[in-house]
């Protein structure tokens, strides 16, 4: 399978461009973050991802920073020289293949099918053991040993064969466990065995409660005879002591009644003394009444100029005093200020004099001074004599108010006479007297009317008197009644009722046990009693448990072939993957070594890897300290793109390499873009990198941007490079090889 062209939409952080490839060996570069690992996801996704059943998150994480819609992919490739178009929407969750003759296929099962049998891998994880080789790799095999990675790829991608076996052997054991002796934690054959035990011994169990059924029935009957005595007999006592706890109740009705007697005997007393006092109440208001009531808005009034008055006088003192003292606004004497004007005056005409006379310098000095002092001597003049005008109309202004406050003050009280006169008072204070004593007799008044009303209760003193008649019978029927004959015979002394009371107490505790020793009798009877249903159950879990120990059994044979016929398939398997892998991984390990080491040889069981050394005239182990480091990773590399022809059945699909060369140096990196070249011959190569070191093996060159550079994904051919200086040394890959 040839991919020729690439676009995705919306797809991580690739622009929305194609990209175009070649047969041979297709170089991307570009610095970090500029879209290399999203290149390769995208080529992943577009020959494995299913659109129709890939999670919202899953879908949400191949989405560009920003996009609404999840992406779009669309490849173009070649199969033995027809065309197809593989599109694959991850927004409408629909995949669609197309041939050069508008054939078109779009349910995701055949689709699949067919790439993967062109790709001769069925699964992603296959395709990135086998067609992908990461820098990553070479660190695992450091972590782990070359043995187990290979013997993963050879397990399609997850765990290696050995892992497999010794995962089945530890499941056939787990099965076993505690058939051979005891463990706290049984194996699924010993619990099963365990439980077909249990429910025999429980099916034996119910055929024995039968016998104790029996043996109960006929204690319960003796026991509900002797329930039945003491019932009737406690029924017979207790109807005594309800009669008498009925006398006893209605003793305390009739202290009840007799305590309302006396309640309402002196509610009546209270009713009649309250009237008494109204009664004297209203002589007092009518007294008070005729002796003539003062008007309490003629009071107010009254009271309301008699302040008004106290005002005025208070008003007509404050401005009695002001006319009398001296004003303090008054600044002081002005004759500094005259003295202070006619020297300025005098200062200014010697000034002007002396300029005239033609000594300028002090004239105009004597000038400035003599104009100063004669302005501030005017101006405090003036200012002095604005302050005496203003005083005298402040004091103009008292005198006129004071004359108006002693004319209101005479009106005011010549009013307050005329309003004593009318209410008949000599002062203010008598009136007022008068109004409260009224008030509070009224106020006492309405007292007793509320007292009175509260005792009457919504009623009239005839209700009250009738209703103490109906308690007064109700007193004399109960007493009656506790006296007649019947009662007398059936009623008990409190000391005998109370050894009654405790009497029935026993009887009762008596027979709640009894009641209690039945419930229990009857639900042990019931426990015992043989149930068919109890029964039938127990036999079908006893044959559900018969039969699951069975299936464990068959299981375990079944798991213990598979375990010998695994172990006999990977020894069959392994001889023409070893030979073929030796064949094809020597051939790749002389290009790497250039010629160093060109046989390679690998374990059948393990798939340990050996290389035959001139230099130590042997095999040497694979793996540190016998190789160097950076001599592991081409024995690895070697056999890792050697295990493609063996496992993808002569398919040729593309290879992707994630920049596993980078730790190399120059003579080793030369070497590994020979055997690019080689195997370009019979798969499309893809290399990603951020260094030109491949540039001139590349038939083409796809150079990606630097994150945030406008400039788009360029696709060129490539160009002459010059020759490249020596890398720097980046890790042990540039060891030596050690024999030792």
């Amino acid at each position: 399978m040839i991919l020729r062209r690439l676009r995705a939409r919306r797809f991580l952080g690739l622009p929305d461009e194609p990209f175009e490839f070649a047969p041979g060996v297709n170089v991307v570069i570009g610095p970090n973050e500029a879209g290399k690992s999203s290149l390769r996801t995208a080529i992943h996704a577009v020959l494995y991802g299913n659109p129709a059943t890939t999670s919202t998150k899953f879908r949400d994480e191949f989405r560009s920073w920003g996009a609404e819609e999840p992406p779009v992919l669309e490849l173009e490739f070649e199969v033995e020289g027809k065309r197809f178009v593989l599109s694959k929407d991850f927004a409408t969750r629909k995949v669609t293949l197309q041939d050069e003759l508008g054939r078109t296929w779009d349910q995701h099962k055949i689709v699949q099918e067919r790439i993967a049998a062109q790709l001769g891998l069925v699964t992603e994880d296959l395709f990135d053991a086998t067609a992908q080789v990461a820098q990553a790799e070479l660190e695992r095999i450091h972590l782990n040993s070359i043995a187990k990675e290979l013997g993963r790829i050879v397990g399609g991608g997850g765990e290696d064969v050995a892992t497999a076996i010794r995962r089945l052997e530890q499941h056939v054991r787990g099965m076993e466990k505690g058939t051979k002796a005891l463990t706290k934690d049984p194996g699924v054959l010993r619990a099963l065995d365990d439980k077909v035990a249990s429910l025999k011994e429980e099916q034996r169990r119910l055929s024995t409660s039968a016998a104790a059924a029996d043996r109960i029935r006929a204690e319960l009957a003796g026991l509900r005879e002797m329930f039945a005595n003491a019932a009737d007999t406690l029924t017979t006592k207790r109807a005594l002591l309800d009669q008498n706890r009925e006398i006893v109740t209605v003793e305390e009705r009739l202290a009840g009644r007799q305590r309302e007697e006396a309640m309402l005997e002196e509610k009546v007393k209270k009713i009649e003394d309250t009237l008494s006092k109204i009664a004297q109440v209203d002589r007092d208001l009518e007294a008070a009444t005729a002796a003539g009531l003062p008007s309490e808005d003629a009071t107010s009034a009254a009271r309301k100029l008699h302040e008004r008055a106290a005002v005025l006088e208070m008003e007509a003192g404050q401005l009695r005093h002001a006319l009398t003292q001296p004003d303090p606004g008054l600044p002081a004497a002005t004759g500094a200020w005259k003295v202070l004007a006619v020297v300025g005056a005098g200062l200014a005409l010697a000034g002007g004099l002396l300029a005239l006379a033609g000594l300028r310098a002090a004239g105009n000095m004597m000038l400035a001074v003599g104009l100063g002092a004669a302005v501030l001597g005017g101006w405090q003049l003036r200012r002095t004599a604005a302050a005496r005008d203003r005083a005298e109309i402040r004091r103009q202004e008292r005198e006129r108010r004071f004359t108006e406050i002693e004319q209101t003050l005479q009106q005011t009280r010549a009013e307050q006479s005329s309003r004593l006169a009318e209410l008949g008072c000599a002062t203010v204070k008598e009136a007022e007297q008068k109004l409260q004593r009224h008030h509070d007799l009224s106020r006492t008044r309405m007292q007793l009317d509320q007292f009175v009303v509260d005792l009457r209760a919504g009623g009239t003193d005839e209700d009250i008197a009738e209703q103490w008649k109906t308690v007064r019978r109700d007193v004399f029927g109960l007493q009656e009644r506790l006296h007649a004959p019947e009662i007398a015979a059936r009623r008990l002394t409190p000391l005998q009722l109370t050894a009654l009371e405790r009497e029935v107490q026993q009887l009762a505790h008596q027979v709640a046990g009894q009641q209690d020793k039945e419930r229990r009798l009857s639900v042990e009877l019931e426990r015992h009693s043989v149930d068919a249903d109890a029964l039938a159950t127990v036999e079908e879990q006893l044959h559900e448990a018969e039969e699951q120990l069975a299936s464990a059994r068959h299981h375990h044979e079944v798991y213990t072939a598979a375990l010998s016929g695994l172990l006999d398939a990977r020894r069959q398997a392994q001889v023409p993957v070893r030979e073929i892998m030796e064949r094809r991984a020597g051939e790749y390990l002389r290009i790497l070594s250039e010629a160093r080491y060109q046989q390679l040889a690998a374990d059948q069981e393990s798939l340990a890897l050996s290389v035959w050394s001139d230099d130590a005239g042997g095999w040497v182990e694979a793996a540190e300290p016998h190789l160097s480091r950076g001599t592991v990773d081409l024995v690895y590399l070697a056999a890792r793109l050697a295990l493609v022809e063996v496992l993808t059945g002569g398919k040729r699909p593309p290879l992707l390499f994630d920049d596993p060369f980078i730790t190399f140096d120059d003579r080793r990196r030369q070497a590994a873009a020979t055997l690019m070249r080689e195997l370009a011959r019979s798969h499309q190569i893809f290399v990603f990198t951020y260094t030109r070191h491949f540039d001139g093996v590349a038939d083409r060159l796809i150079e990606l941007p630097a994150r945030g550079e406008a400039t788009p994904a360029e696709d060129r051919p490539p160009v002459a490079q010059p020759q490249l200086a020596p890398a720097p040394v980046l890790g042990p890959l540039w060891d030596p090889p050690r024999l030792d």
